[in-house]
């Protein structure tokens, strides 16, 4: 066989592996973006989750901390005052 005979052959499987080649590429760049995409859901629905826990600190801590001020307020006045004063049996 001589170069010339063989050469529609090689024609043959040199694009067939090309094109193997670009359907492979676009297979895994079709991957990528769709990991791309569900990543970035997964981050969106985690980041919803903190932003409504977020929201609620505020409302929650709010009055916590101003009663824990009162609270510490009176202690530095009197600390005796958050001893439970029990009546005298008498």
């Amino acid at each position: 066989m001589t170069f010339e005979e063989i050469l529609p052959y090689v024609e043959i499987t040199s694009f067939l592996i090309g094109a193997i080649g670009l359907f492979v590429l676009a297979y895994q760049i079709g991957k990528w973006r769709q990991k791309a995409e569900t990543d970035m859901e997964d981050v969106k629905r985690k980041l919803d989750a903190l932003s409504t826990k977020i929201d609620k600190v505020p409302q929650e801590f709010g009055p916590i901390f101003i009663d824990l001020y009162k609270m510490w307020q009176k202690l530095k006045e009197d600390p005796e005052a958050s001893k439970k004063r029990r009546p005298k049996d008498d």
